[in-house]
């Protein structure tokens, strides 16, 4: 497995790249509708995805986010608010290569005909974002988060995502992603980011 991160690095920093707007950039905002299949007797979820990003030091950035999510059980409603907020470091292997870690804290807030419950937990992660071309980005992350709520109630569990980004404009670009969680939860966004 070793080896063949290496190799993916290597084929990486050999690629050409170009500086690109709003790409490889970490002061950003990024807004996404978010469709969720849930592998388990709640229905599958709508609800939207936001994320702050701040550079406030070269490699180092604050982090904050927001996901509501919108589900069902049984004829009840259920509504999920779940807060990040944290710190994002990154190291550039080469040009458009960058290897992020992230560190937090989550806070959630469940709503239902039961009433409200909210739990808070860290979460911590480290991915990969790749200058796939001038105007395209990808990104690859892994996230552990032991905060509860309607897509992990027991407590801490992975999440796997990937997502390109498309510039469209100056300092804009639009955003479609895939996750998949340790209970086979499978999460599809498409959105846009705003970068400064």
């Amino acid at each position: 497995m070793k080896k063949v991160l290496l190799a993916a690095l290597l084929f990486a920093c050999g690629a050409q790249t170009a500086s690109a707007d709003p790409l490889m950039k970490y002061t950003y905002g990024d807004v996404a509708y978010q469709w969720t299949h849930i592998d388990s007797n709640l229905n599958d979820s709508n609800g939207v995805d936001a994320k702050l990003s701040y550079a406030v030091v070269d490699h180092l950035a604050l982090e904050g986010g927001y996901n509501y999510a919108n589900s069902g059980f049984n004829n009840s409603n259920i509504n999920q608010s779940l807060f990040r907020y944290g710190v994002a470091g990154w190291y550039e292997f080469c040009n458009g290569v960058n290897l992020v870690g992230r560190v937090g804290g989550s806070h959630v807030n469940i709503d239902d005909s039961r009433g409200d419950s909210s739990d808070n937990g860290v979460y911590t992660g480290v991915g990969l974002r790749y200058l796939l071309t001038d105007t395209l980005e990808g990104n690859l992350d892994a996230l552990y988060d032991n905060v509860n709520g309607i897509y992990n109630p027991q407590g801490g569990h992975w999440t796997y995502s990937g997502a390109l980004l498309k510039t469209v404009a100056e300092n804009v670009a639009l955003k479609g992603g895939v996750s998949i969680d340790a209970d086979t939860n499978v999460a599809l966004l498409v959105g846009v980011r705003l970068a400064m």
